[in-house]
């Protein structure tokens, strides 16, 4: 029963990193995409301690 228990817990580990990092390449394709569009502007700054930010604005899909 442990057994059957570990295994499941391990299977729903690597399930859940493995749609994490397909997630995380979608995003990342996705914002390359607005960015190739002109719909993803940035830009960098310093906020009031000196840590640099980025500023990240997302224009909306007309129509």
């Amino acid at each position: 029963m442990t057994t059957l228990i570990i295994s499941a817990s391990i299977i729903g580990a690597l399930l859940t990193w493995r749609h994490g990092v397909k997630c995380y390449d979608k995003g990342i394709t996705d914002a390359i995409l607005m960015y190739r569009n002109g719909r993803l502007t940035y830009n960098s700054y310093l906020d009031d301690k000196g840590a640099e930010m980025l500023k990240i604005e997302i224009d909306t899909i007309d129509g």
